[in-house]
This record gives structure tokens, C-alpha cells and sequence, in this order.
């Protein structure tokens, strides 16, 4: 009650609340934290008051060791994302699910398919070949998130999805996004790249009383985001000539088959010689090796489209939890069922969560949190041997679906319309060759508090929690029987990581005085992680029809095991003065096990500082109602691994050999040699140190709030490895070298433009501007390679950002410009940087409209500028299977399409006018298939990631039900333009988001969901 301290109330779980008031009060206080606080009159009826967030004032975040600070008293950035606003659209991956709703974060999904991995960094790259992604931390435990397994050079096989596709973004109360080094500092070396906290759903919550049941369940379907256009026009061969199995389009127009003197059933052939002539048909040879009708009417089959599935994903999950006097719980259970848009692809996934908290007396409290999750990943190959190669491939002119893909009574000898020699036909392939990831994982953690106060002014906290990070993942790779016109082989690898993690902390909280306060915090981590790999590979299974290592004639094994233990103390101090000026300053050192003998101990500190000015009495108005200026600075390092020597067994090939078919034992004989590579005795850690200035602004109550942050990140001495010349007897040192650095701008802007009791209206706004940018490399070393083929790759280099793509450019003169050849065809010049992959900015849109009981929610994914390499695009146009391809075949001439010069007689050069003939089309796009740059696109792009409509259709105290309607990438505008999703690209690793070639396409969903709450 206003006026009258003494008299007020709480409300129980549903904001139901009764208070007697004195007859002389006439103004009610309504408040909660986090929310702005409401004045309304006292009258006999009072009507149902909401209240809306409280963006500056008084929010509250979880920041690290899992301390729940004001977000006010913080001097550096951070950024929390509601549960709500993560499953809005059912999405079943929580890096998916930020996309677009965060700034200064960069997540590159690698197709649409589940399961598949994301690449996500903060603010920049900082390892040049090391590991870039975030810390997650899990209700205070920090617990694995990315790829076990990289997928090397990314040009072959399957993807590896990352860790965290272990988290049920269902069960997921918020997450905060601590990005810089200051915000991150007390977990030391692992915070290098930022954090990610997250806080699953807990009891604490609940309505008092009996249990609260919240059931949800969802259903979606899937398709393709997007498709490249394919030509209808022209049938399978080359020269305008049918071919029965070439792998190009460039043959005689469909309806001209049945004339066609080889195979037309309208000429004299030795097909018809034999049968008889074939009016109007054409004969197939793939279709008489399968046991079929040989003739066929010429026709076009839609091959792309008809390959693909509707793709089905169900979401279930149920959480029962209850809030008691002396404690509470939530049990979750999860399931998430989906089958894939590619044939044989699926994910299938349970969790299951336990978290309880008891508080057993006044002093001491304990509680545990346990998840456990288990998930199958069925997988196919994207990239240059992937199946999309031969899916999107196909010529219009072959019954692809329709045509069996193996030989009558042979299902191990591929029929396709192509020869399978390092390829497979996609629908034997989803047949054949399986790509299974099998996990099982436990993580959690249990702790003990214990509380006292010492005055009025003193409170001490003593807390000691023990977690574990447990699990195995097998993964399985089979290339069947008759894979690549060969026997086939297997793979089975597995992955077993067992992480203790053991944290003491004690904090002393100090309220000096009415306006000064100091909070104190000392902490012990212990942390232990003992991980074990094997690999297991057989190629050219005796006979088919059992695809299993036992069946293989040559098989190796090979088998690493690490355990690594890092000791960490780490004290912070804050000091606040009345509300208004904040100063945090940390300390924290680690010792590492991986590292050197004389070079594990390392310090690193951090300070920060917020100032509040609208705290000052001149400056208290009602225009700008908040304003922060904030600074930090820290340090933080990322440790490496040394070895000090060690032997390998090895294996020697070359040649023609595929493999390597000399290898030990060979009888009773062994052999080891030493390793290819040495390490640096005084190898040291990576180190960062980060520089953060921002400006927080709050207009009239938060109807407009601005947050502002730049920030930079100056990192030296990377751990790589640098080559070595052949005489030393070894490949390559691990050492320092090398420094790497990001300007970093944010912003994020928040509007409430209406503010109705029926009507409410928010949009947000979030812009990121990173430029990354490699500074030094080793001595003498002046690029690294992050994957791709030798022409094209994707790279580092000195003095460009990270990272760029490099390859075969176009000839050009000394002024610069695209010279053509005698027929005005491109020629291929040196080879050098073609693009940079990294975005010029990317910006999300987020907007929320109320209306009555509606709620209308959309997220608007926005990225300017970048490169990347799409080789699916300039393929089909040599393969003559795209629009583009029969466009110009169908042309009676044209000039090469980018501004070009000619060479004269004299030397000299003049515009380029030389028109190549429609009928010379192949011609052209040949020329351009032996030139990267041709295919180095701009990716720029706009999507609208999501679109959710909510309704409760059903709201008592007793029940609630809430129903809604969602899509997902629905709508994409794309600078590339030629049906390749931008977002589909190669790689779990630091060459994601800017390499493509036969990539498995993004998905677009659209689906239902209910809630029902009792």
C-alpha cells in the first residue's frame, strides 16, 4: 500500500492475491521483479492488472558460476533469451533457435537436415585452427557442446552434428549470452569464446500446493527451403547428341528422341531391327539392364522434387512440478521424432530431467539437477560425392524415381544415368550406405549451501557443487556392397568422455552503508576430463549382403586415450555506490595438465565498470528515464596440447593404391616411427585480451530502449602447426605464432509503440558488425588451410579477414581486368583470394503484437554482404541441367557476362565484344568450370525465420490451453539467386558458412502445437 510500508501482500501462483487496507488508503502498489511496477486506485472491484517487463531497471540475470546479478550492475554486455521466445516456433536445436534474436552472435547451420550441426562463435573467430565455439554451462555446470569429430577438409562424407543437439530447447527456462571476456572471465581458459548459460525449468516457479502438469506436443512438416531451376527442354548427352550415360544435359531436345538414329524408335537402329519400330518412342538403356520395357515415350520428370520426402517432426514433452514450503521439483521427459526431407535421414532423441531443491533450515540448503538424454542421428552424405550430386544432376529427360537403381537381379550393381565411379545413385545410396550417430549422455550436478548473517550488514554464503558430464556416441559409416563400382567399406568410430567438475565458492556480501555495498567471492574448480576414441575402418567386403566389419577383407584399428585435469582459484570484487556506480574487478588462475611442465600456470584478471547517470538528481527526468555508460577490460587465454614425444604405427600407400596397403603388423612384425609431428617444449596458451566500452538509453518508462557495445579482441600466440622442411625428419611443429583481432559493433533496440490493455506491441531490433581479420601467421608461413579442395579452399592469409576463399581466378590485365580469348571465352588466371566469407553485418527483426488474446510473434534473419563458394550452381550449369544453361544454349548469341576486355594485335586492349553462339553454350560454361571465381557468389540474404500465432483456447485456474500455428524459413530472398539456400554449406569446423558443392539443402516447416497446463 502506498504510504503504509506495513501493509501488502504476495499473490499465489496465478496472481490471485486478497489484502485488507486501511478505509484511509487510496493507492495500491503493484510490483514483481523484473517488471515495471503499476499505481492503481483502491475501489471495491479491482480488475486483472498486467504488468509488463522491465527492460533496465530492475532485471535480473544469471552471469558466471551462476551468480544472479541486477543487469544494471553490470559493466559489460550481455543478452538473455526467454524460454518462450525459443520454442515459439517448435524449434527442436537451441543454436537454431536464436538465430536472429541475438547481436553479436554468428551461427552457421550446415543444411536443414536433423540432427545437422551449427557452427557458433561470439563476437569473431580467435583460434585460427582451433576450437571457436562458446562455453555452455548447464544450471551452473559447464558440459560439451561441440563436434567430437570434425569432418576434416569437408569435400566428403557425412556431417557430425555438435553436442549441444544433446539439449531439449523445450525444457529450457532462459538463456543468457555472456559474450565478452569480462562477462566470462571467472571460468578462465574454457570462456575464451564466450558463454552460453543456460537455466532449464525448475519447481521454484510452480504454484504452491498440489503438482503443476504442463503437456506439450507439436507437429511439423518439411520441405526443401529452396531448389535450383531445371531445365525441361534438352536430354541427357553431349554436342546435342543423345548419350545413354553421360553425366551431362547438353544432348537434343526431349521431344526429339524418338528421331534420334542410335536409340529413336522412329529411325532404323539396331534397336529396331530387333523389335520393330517404336513410333514416337525412344529406347532406354538403363531400363533394359533393370528388367523393364526398353521403350519409353520421351518425356521430363521433376527429379529433384520427387526425390525428396515430406519431411515429419513430433515434438512431445511433459514436465511435472511442484513449489513447497521447504522446497520444489520439476521432472521433464522429452521426445523429439523426425524423419528427414532426404530419405533414410531422421533424428530420434529422448530426455529426461530431475531437478530438485530442498531448503532444510534456516542456514543450509541443497538440491540436484540430473538430465539424461539418448538420441539416434541417421545421416547421408552431403558434398562433392554426396548424393545430391547425382540427384540434382539428373537430366529431365530420365525417369530417375521410376527406373530401379540397380541391374535386374543384382541390387549390389548400380543402374543409374550415369557412370557410379567415385559416386553412388542417390537411390541406391539411401539404400545402401548408412551414416548412424548413436549417444547416450548423463549430465548434471548436485550442490550443498550454507547461509548465515552477521549483523544487519554482513551475509556469508559457503557453497560447494560436484557435476559430471558423462557420455558415448558411436558412429557408424557403411558405403554398401557395389558403393563406387567397389565392394564397399565401413567405419565405426566412438567417442566416450567422462568431464568431473568440482566448484567451492564462498561470497561475503557487505552492506557498508546506506549507499555503498561490496560483494566478495573466492572460488576452487577442479575439473578432470578423460576422453577415449577409437576407429575402426574394413573396405572390400567379401561378399554382400552383410555390411560388417567381419565381413571386411582388410580392416585397421587405431585408438587414442586423454586425460586432462585443470585447477583453477578465481576471487571477484564488486563495489556498488547508491545504485548509481558499479565496479567489478576479477582475478583467476588455472593450471593446466595439457600443457608443458614449466608453462601450465597462467593469471588472468578482468575489470568493469557501470555508471548510472540518470542517477543524478540533474539529470532524474521523464524523457530519458535510464542511462548507462559501461567499460571493461580482460584477459583470457585457450591452452593448447603437449606432447612431448611419441611413436605411431605406421602405414605407407600412394600411387595408384587407394588406402594404404602396406601396413604393420605384417605378420608377426611390428613397427613404429615417430610422429609426424613435434611439439613446441615452451608452448604457451592462446591469449585474449578484450576491450569493451557501451552506452545503455531508456526513453519514456522503456517505451524506447538502446543498447550500444564495441568492443575489441586483440588475440596472439595461436597454437598451429607450422610446416617443416623434409631433411628435419618430421612434417610439421606445434607452436605460438600469429595473432588474429575483431572490431566488434552491437546494437540492440527494443520499441513498444502501443501499450493497450488489449492491444501491446513490441519490436526489437538486433545489429552486429564484426570484422575479424588475421594479423600475423608463423614465420614463413603465409596462409593456413581450413578446408575445401586445393582449388577452390577456404583460408587464412595475412592481412585478410577470417576467413577468406581462395582458388583459380580469372586472367586479368595489369589494370584489372577480365580478359577473354579469341572466342570470347574466360580464361583462367592465378591463383589468389576471391572473396571474403564473412558478412558485412547481419541484423534480426523481432516483433511481438497482442491483440486481445492473439499473440502474433515473427523473426526476420537478415545478413549483408560476404562471399561464398557455391560449386552446386556453376556444376549444373555445366552438367546442362539448369535454366540458366538452356537460357543461353537457346540464344542465338551472347557476350560473356561480366565487364571484360579483349586483346588486340597490338597489345592493347578494347571492351570485349566478341558473342559467343547459343550453340557454343557448353563451350562456355566448360570454360567457366575451370575457374573458382566463377563460382564465388555474394550472400547476401533476408529470411523470415520464424512466424508463430497463438491462442488460449481454454483458460481456467484449474486448466489452460493454449494452441498455435508456426513456420519456419518460409520466405527467402537470396543476392545469389540460383536455388541454393546460402545457409546450406560444408564443415562442423572453422570453414562453415562459406563452402558448398552438392551441400544438403535447408528445410523450410510449417506445423501446430498445444499446451495444456493443469
Amino acid at each position: 500500500m502506498k504510504g503504509a510500508s506495513n501493509v501488502g501482500t504476495v499473490t499465489d501462483v496465478d496472481g490471485k492475491y486478497a489484502l485488507d487496507v486501511p478505509s484511509s488508503a487510496k493507492t495500491l502498489v503493484i510490483s514483481y521483479v523484473g517488471m515495471r511496477s503499476e499505481e492503481i486506485p483502491v475501489t471495491d472491484k479491482h480488475a486483472t492488472t498486467v504488468l509488463r517487463a522491465n527492460l533496465a531497471l530492475d532485471e535480473v540475470v544469471v552471469t558466471a558460476m551462476g551468480i544472479s546479478r541486477e543487469k544494471k550492475a553490470l559493466g559489460y554486455a550481455v543478452q538473455d533469451v526467454k524460454g518462450d521466445q525459443l520454442t515459439q516456433a517448435a524449434n527442436t536445436n537451441v543454436a537454431s533457435a536464436l538465430q536472429g534474436k541475438v547481436s553479436g552472435i554468428d551461427i552457421a547451420p550446415s543444411s536443414g537436415m536433423p540432427g545437422a550441426s551449427s557452427k557458433m562463435t561470439i563476437r569473431g573467430s580467435r583460434s585460427f585452427t582451433g576450437d571457436n565455439t562458446p562455453l555452455y554451462v548447464v544450471d551452473g555446470m559447464p558440459i560439451t557442446s561441440s563436434s567430437d569429430i570434425g569432418t576434416g577438409n569437408s569435400v566428403t562424407g557425412a556431417d557430425y552434428a555438435n553436442r549441444a543437439v544433446d539439449i531439449d530447447p523445450s525444457d529450457i527456462e532462459s538463456i543468457n549470452i555472456l559474450k565478452g571476456q569480462a562477462a566470462s572471465a571467472l571460468y578462465g581458459m574454457r570462456a575464451t569464446n564466450g558463454v552460453i548459460v543456460i537455466t532449464t525449468k525448475s519447481g521454484k516457479g510452480a504454484r504452491k500446493g498440489k503438482p503443476e502438469i504442463t503437456v506439450n506436443t507439436g507437429f511439423s512438416f518439411e520441405n526443401p527451403s529452396t531448389l535450383p531451376k531445371f531445365q525441361t527442354e534438352y536430354a541427357q548427352g553431349i554436342g546435342g547428341k543423345y548419350v545413354a550415360t553421360d553425366s551431362r544435359s547438353w544432348g537434343p531436345k526431349i521431344a526429339d528422341l524418338a528421331n534420334d538414329p542410335k536409340y529413336g524408335g522412329n529411325t532404323d537402329n539396331d534397336y529396331t531391327k530387333e523389335s520393330g519400330r517404336k513410333p514416337g518412342q525412344y529406347y532406354v538403356v538403363q531400363r533394359a539392364r533393370a528388367g523393364l520395357d526398353p521403350w519409353a515415350t520421351p518425356q521430363t520428370y521433376d527429379n529433384a522434387r520427387e526425390f525428396f520426402n515430406t519431411g515429419v517432426t513430433w515434438n512431445n514433452s511433459v514436465n511435472v512440478a511442484q513449489n513447497m514450503d521447504k522446497g520444489s521439483y520439476s521432472l521433464s521427459l522429452g521426445n523429439t521424432t523426425a524423419e528427414g526431407i532426404v530419405p533414410s535421414t531422421g533424428l530420434l532423441r529422448y530426455n529426461a530431467k530431475l531437478t530438485a531443491q530442498a531448503t532444510l533450515n534456516n542456514h543450509w540448503t541443497t538440491g540436484f539437477s540430473g538430465n539424461f538424454a539418448t538420441s539416434k542421428i541417421k545421416k547421408q552424405t552431403g558434398a562433392n560425392n554426396g548424393i545430391i550430386a547425382t540427384v540434382y544432376g539428373v537430366p529431365a529427360s530420365y525417369d530417375f524415381k521410376g527406373i530401379p537403381n540397380h541391374i535386374q537381379g543384382d541390387p549390389y550393381t548400380q543402374n543409374t544415368y550415369r557412370g557410379t565411379g567415385g559416386f553412388d545413385g542417390a537411390y541406391w545410396a539411401v539404400e545402401h550406405n548408412s551414416f548412424v550417430e548413436r549417444s547416450q549422455r548423463f549430465f548434471g550436478n548436485a550442490y550443498t549451501q550454507y547461509a548465515t548473517n552477521f549483523g544487519d550488514s554482513h551475509k556469508v554464503t559457503a557453497k560447494y557443487q560436484l557435476g559430471v558430464d558423462a557420455y558415448t556416441t558411436n558412429y557408424t559409416d557403411i558405403w554398401g556392397y557395389g558403393h563406387s563400382n567397389g565392394r564397399g567399406e565401413i567405419e565405426e568410430q566412438s567417442v566416450t568422455s567422462n568431464e568431473l567438475n568440482s566448484l567451492l565458492t564462498f561470497t561475503w556480501a557487505w552492506a557498508i552503508n546506506d549507499n555503498m555495498n561490496l560483494d566478495v567471492l573466492y572460488g576452487n574448480e577442479f575439473v578432470q576430463t578423460a576422453s577415449k576414441y577409437k576407429d575402426n575402418t574394413g573396405s572390400n567386403f567379401n561378399f554382400p549382403g552383410w555390411d560388417h566389419m567381419s565381413n571386411a577383407t582388410v580392416y585397421t584399428s587405431s585408438g587414442t586415450f586423454h586425460r586432462t585435469r585443470t585447477v583453477g582459484n578465481f576471487a571477484s570484487a564488486s563495489w556498488a555506490y547508491r545504485n548509481m556506480l558499479y565496479l567489478s574487478a576479477t582475478i583467476r588462475n588455472d593450471v593446466v595438465s595439457s600443457m608443458p611442465r614449466n608453462n601450465r600456470s597462467f593469471t588472468y584478471p578482468s575489470v568493469s565498470l557501470g555508471f548510472i547517470f540518470t542517477e543524478l538528481d540533474a539529470l532524474k527526468n521523464n524523457f530519458l528515464t535510464y542511462g548507462k555508460l559501461r567499460a571493461s577490460y580482460a584477459e583470457v587465454g585457450q591452452a593448447g596440447t603437449y606432447y612431448a614425444s611419441y611413436y605411431t604405427v605406421p602405414g605407407y600407400g600412394g600411387g595408384f593404391y587407394n588406402g594404404t596397403p602396406l601396413q604393420y603388423p605384417i605378420g608377426s612384425v611390428m613397427a613404429y616411427t615417430p610422429s609426424y609431428r613435434i611439439y613446441d617444449p615452451n608452448l604457451r596458451p592462446q591469449n585474449t585480451k578484450s576491450y569493451e566500452i557501451g552506452l545503455d538509453l531508456s526513453f519514456f518508462n522503456d517505451l524506447v530502449s538502446l543498447n550500444y557495445t564495441y568492443s575489441r579482441q586483440n588475440v596472439k600466440d595461436q597454437i598451429f602447426d607450422v610446416p617443416l622442411a623434409a631433411s628435419t625428419g618430421y612434417q610439421k611443429l606445434r607452436t605460438n605464432g600469429g595473432s588474429v583481432h575483431t572490431n566488434a559493433h552491437e546494437i540492440t533496440l527494443n520499441i513498444a509503440p502501443i501499450r493497450r490493455k488489449n492491444i501491446h506491441w513490441e519490436v526489437g531490433v538486433n545489429f552486429t558488425k564484426l570484422d575479424n581479420y588475421v594479423d600475423e601467421l608463423a614465420p614463413g608461413v603465409e596462409s593456413i588451410r581450413l578446408g575445401g579442395f586445393v582449388d577452390p579452399q577456404v583460408r587464412l592469409s595475412k592481412g585478410d579477414k577470417f576467413p577468406v576463399l581462395y582458388g583459380t581466378s580469372f586472367l586479368r590485365n595489369k589494370k584489372g581486368d577480365i580478359v577473354v580469348d579469341e572466342n570470347g571465352l574466360p580464361m583462367a588466371g592465378e591463383n589468389k583470394v576471391l572473396g571474403d566469407a564473412a558478412p558485412d553485418f547481419r541484423m534480426g527483426f523481432n516483433t511481438t503484437l497482442e491483440l486481445f488474446k492473439f499473440r502474433l510473434s515473427a523473426v526476420f534473419d537478415w545478413k549483408q554482404g560476404g562471399s561464398m563458394y557455391a560449386g552446386t550452381a556453376y556444376m549444373l550449369d555445366f552438367y546442362g541441367v539448369s535454366q540458366r544453361s538452356a537460357d543461353f544454349r537457346n540464344k542465338k548469341d551472347f557476350l560473356f557476362e561480366r565487364p571484360a576486355v579483349k586483346q588486340l594485335a597490338d597489345g592493347s586492349y578494347a571492351p570485349n565484344d566478341i558473342k559467343i553462339k547459343g550453340e557454343n553454350a557448353f563451350d562456355y560454361f566448360n570454360a567457366l568450370s575451370r575457374i573458382s571465381e566463377a563460382g564465388v557468389y555474394k550472400s547476401s540474404f533476408l529470411k523470415l525465420r520464424e512466424i508463430s500465432l497463438s491462442y488460449p483456447v481454454y483458460n481456467k485456474p484449474f486448466l489452460s490451453v493454449t494452441a498455435n500455428v508456426f513456420l519456419r524459413n518460409v520466405l527467402l530472398w537470396s543476392e545469389m539467386n540460383n536455388g541454393i539456400d546460402p545457409e546450406s554449406t560444408q564443415g562442423n569446423n572453422n570453414m562453415a558458412g562459406s563452402f558448398e558443392r552438392f551441400s544438403l539443402p535447408g528445410a523450410r516447416s510449417y506445423g501446430f502445437g498445444l499446451s495444456v497446463k493443469f
